[in-house]
């Protein structure tokens, strides 16, 4: 691994499971002074039930069948629990081990994953996937030439491993062969990832031959940034350092690496990256909305709101993103009304994730007491998502806080025809019933909302599990019902910024 001049301190930090899965990625600051769309995935904080997926005496098979399912919901936990155990039952076969590295590379455990990758390659040596995921790990860890060594061992190159050579060439400055082996790649196959990426990097390539007086140091932070959007931070990370070995006040290469280190979850290097590129320039907006993405997860909350209004005030783009940021945070320090006003901006603006409707309905009618401006936020939800389930549970739930019970038995009930495992929709229909004295029946649908929620891990699905829960103990305890309360503020939008 290079040991930079200017290498920042890295701590350790939790690095649990995140949602994530992928790549989220640096656009065209060059282009577009560093618009939002694709700013990196941070985990999110939610409170997960610990409870553990029972493996009891399910076959081999089974194990995998059911490992993938909880893979697919996001439960690395639990799916990482069901691959282990069908590795102690069929010991020499490779595939659990492979799935068990996978799961350790999404978790940023490069060190794991890659000692899982090469015992699978151990049982089945012939599979070549599996070195290019042990050359992903070893890139993970910025051990670079080790990676190099690894892909040397590929007697018969494929279009990704021509690609990873490529990309390794234009690292070591090797700009001639980089060109020759990505264009090889680009031939190779037709995976499209790898397309975009050889092409990607031939642009970069070709836009720097263009301009008169082209700096090393500028190219390598071009390159970077196509490293850190094609989701190998450890590249983009060691080249952005080499950049500033050479210009050490070169503020695109310090926010290349703290965006590079958010994607790593790596938050105090990030937070330091940053505070360089804002030092060297006080008006980038990126700078202070990645920055307040550091503070955020170093729970540094007054700093974070002050980032993201400073992004805003030097006109971020899009607004929407740091104004969602500053409704979570505000949200947090129980401003809600100012929370409310954000949040109905966000949904307004951009209103295609729906579950980014939950949280401002939720504070319409618990706390605003609005239930007015709840069922005018659901029937956008509706008329942006007109075949969803969720929508229809949106709308009963606004009509049930205008206590129009009628139209909110109905559209949970449509809802659940469209989705029977709806979880949400169970809860809600359990508080309806409980609202209107029928015990049984609130019971019978706090269950089902218990039962559906419990399947998957996600923060949402958390709260209607925890809520469930809750309601039907309080059916054991009879206390008074608000109609104005049927789902609680627990109940929240996925805080990713996707």
């Amino acid at each position: 691994m290079k040991n930079p001049k200017y290498l920042l301190r890295i701590l350790q930090i939790l690095t649990g499971v995140t949602i994530v899965a992928i790549v989220a990625m640096l656009f065209g600051f060059f282009s577009a002074d560093f618009n939002g769309e694709n700013a990196p995935r941070i985990r999110s904080s939610a409170t997960k039930i610990k409870r553990q997926k029972l493996t009891g005496s399910q076959t081999y098979k089974e194990l995998i069948t059911n490992g993938d399912k909880e893979f697919l919901a996001k439960n690395l936990n639990d799916a990482l629990q069901m691959y282990q155990k069908a590795s102690e039952i069929e010991p020499r076969e490779e595939l659990p081990y492979e799935k068990i590295g996978d799961i350790y590379f999404l978790q940023k455990n490069y060190n794991q994953a890659k000692q899982n990758f090469e015992l699978a390659r151990s049982i089945e040596p012939e599979k070549s996937n599996l070195l290019l995921k042990i050359v992903r790990a070893l890139l993970g860890q910025r051990k670079i030439l080790d990676a190099q060594a690894e892909l040397e061992k590929i007697t018969k190159p494929t279009d990704q491993s021509l690609f990873y050579q490529g990309i390794l060439a234009a690292f070591l400055n090797k700009q001639e062969q980089a060109k020759e082996l990505l264009k090889k790649a680009s031939s190779a196959g037709t995976d499209a990832d790898t397309k975009n990426g050889v092409q990607k990097i031939l642009n970069i390539y070709r836009d720097f031959e263009l301009e008169k007086d082209g700096r090393i140091e500028h190219l390598q932070t071009l390159l970077a940034q196509a490293f850190d959007q094609i989701g190998e931070y450890g590249l983009a990370i060691e080249l952005a350092f080499d950049a500033l070995k050479t210009k050490n006040d070169y503020r695109d290469a310090w926010i290349v690496l703290g965006h590079a280190f958010l994607n790593e979850q790596k938050f105090f290097d990030a937070q330091d990256a940053l505070t360089k590129a804002i030092n060297l320039d006080t008006n980038h907006p990126a700078a202070f909305f990645y920055r307040g993405i550091a503070h955020k997860n170093l729970n540094k909350i007054n700093e974070a709101i002050k980032d993201f209004e400073q992004a805003l005030k030097l006109g971020f783009k899009p607004q929407i993103l740091p104004k969602f940021e500053l409704a979570g945070l505000l949200f947090s320090q129980k401003k809600l009304a100012e929370s409310f006003d954000l949040y109905s901006e966000v949904v307004t603006t951009d209103p295609s994730d729906i579950t980014k409707f939950i949280r401002p309905i939720a504070l319409a009618i618990n706390h605003l007491k609005k239930p007015d401006q709840a069922l005018s936020l659901a029937e956008k939800a509706m008329s942006a998502h007109p075949n969803s389930a969720m929508a229809y549970n949106l709308l009963g739930w606004a009509y049930m806080g205008m206590k129009d019970f009628g139209k909110a038995r109905s559209n949970f009930e449509e809802a659940l025809k469209r989705d029977p495992e709806l979880a949400a929709a169970y809860l809600n229909l359990g508080q309806l019933m409980q609202i209107q004295g029928n015990s049984a029946e609130a019971k019978k649908n706090y269950e089902k909302a218990a039962q559906f929620a419990e399947k998957a891990n996600d923060e949402i699905s958390v709260a209607i599990f925890n809520t469930a829960q809750e309601k039907m103990l309080s059916l054991q305890t009879p206390v008074a019902n608000d109609a104005n309360e049927p789902q609680t503020e627990k109940i929240m939008p996925s805080l990713s910024l996707e």
